[in-house]
């Protein structure tokens, strides 16, 4: 198993740097937005059940489509796992995926897969606020119910968040926020938002963890990336704003022109199967199979989970993006 980051520059994907596996067909090439320990969690799992060999290479959600477009169609790795359900649908538009019918994943919902096999969503997470405790009595500061809060002055400086334009974490939260306010409204939010972020950041998860350093008080992240600091000690409270949270299905595919397609399938079998549910549900609230229970620590989560329309985030996703550069500016210049 090799586990990479993308910052790292080292091993993961060697077959990728060719531009195509020359991988032995036990071994399968794999791109994800995942957060590396996760995977690790994963991959040692998946490996152990299939006799597989897993390379995984990790980028952003955009960094991560945006290497995916250029290599289009000699995609550098076999399958993805782990990247936002509207950049699959974008996949589907473009031809990316070679299709497959699983048998494990027939009683997964249908909102949860592709009809005709092209991709498939194994859990889902949701955007949350995370809050250190500490940072917010030592400087007396309120804690916020709503996303409505975090453009209170006495935040100014206090929140970091990620930038729509590297993390689908960011992205999800913006779509959400447009949806749940409208289009009017929701970009004059951004703009009072923006006063109070002390940073933007590239990842999703670095947020809940320099929030959890108490060098913010306040940070837009995602469920998981809050829970688990939670658990390791961390004087941190996760907050999902009364007004309702966006979630994501987390998919799989398989690139098409794959010279691994029998492995590539195994996985994705595996990945469905009641085994490889279980393995998610370890690291991850929600999983999309009935009867497998995420590690949830929210009561009535459902309840806090708006009707998010990812076909409509799809589709504007340019434009709220060139609408936010230009306002806002982006991380990379």
């Amino acid at each position: 198993m090799a586990v990479t980051a993308a910052s790292a520059l080292t091993l993961g994907l060697a077959a990728c740097a060719d531009g195509g596996s020359d991988s032995a067909s036990t071994t399968v090439d794999v791109y994800t937005h995942n957060e590396v320990d996760e995977m690790k969690s994963l991959v040692e799992d998946a490996e152990a059940a299939t006799g597989l060999d897993i390379n995984i290479l990790r980028l952003s959600s955009a960094e991560g489509w945006a290497r995916v477009e250029n290599e289009a169609p000699n995609f550098g790795a076999d399958m993805q796992w782990g990247q936002l359900e509207s950049n699959a649908l974008r996949g589907v538009d473009e031809d990316f995926f070679e299709p497959y019918i699983s048998p494990t994943w027939e009683d997964v919902p249908d909102a949860f897969k592709d009809p005709e096999g092209r991709w498939y969503g194994w859990s889902y997470w949701y955007d949350l606020i995370a809050v250190n405790t500490d940072v917010m009595e030592a400087k007396g500061l309120d804690m916020p119910t709503s996303w409505a809060d975090l453009t209170d002055p006495q935040y100014k400086g206090e929140i970091i968040m990620p930038d729509p334009g590297t993390s689908g974490t960011a992205y999800l939260m913006v779509s959400t926020i447009l949806q749940i306010m409208g289009e009017e409204e929701g970009w004059e939010y951004f703009e009072e938002l923006n006063k109070n972020v002390g940073q933007y950041t590239k990842s999703g998860t670095q947020p809940a963890q320099l929030v959890g350093q108490g060098e913010y008080a306040l940070g837009i992240t995602w469920d998981q990336a809050v829970f688990d600091r939670i658990d390791e000690g961390y004087p941190m409270e996760a907050v999902i704003p009364e007004e309702g949270v966006g979630y994501s299905l987390d998919v799989v595919w398989m690139f098409k022109g794959t010279e691994n397609r029998e492995a590539v399938e195994k996985l994705i079998d595996y990945i469905g199967s009641d085994e490889g549910m279980e393995s998610a549900a370890k690291v991850r609230s929600l999983v999309t199979k009935p009867g497998f229970e995420g590690n949830t620590e929210v009561e009535n989560l459902e309840d806090y989970l708006i009707e998010y329309d990812a076909v409509w985030a799809d589709q504007n996703q340019d434009e709220i993006m060139k609408r936010w550069r230009d306002t806002f500016g982006s991380i990379d210049e």
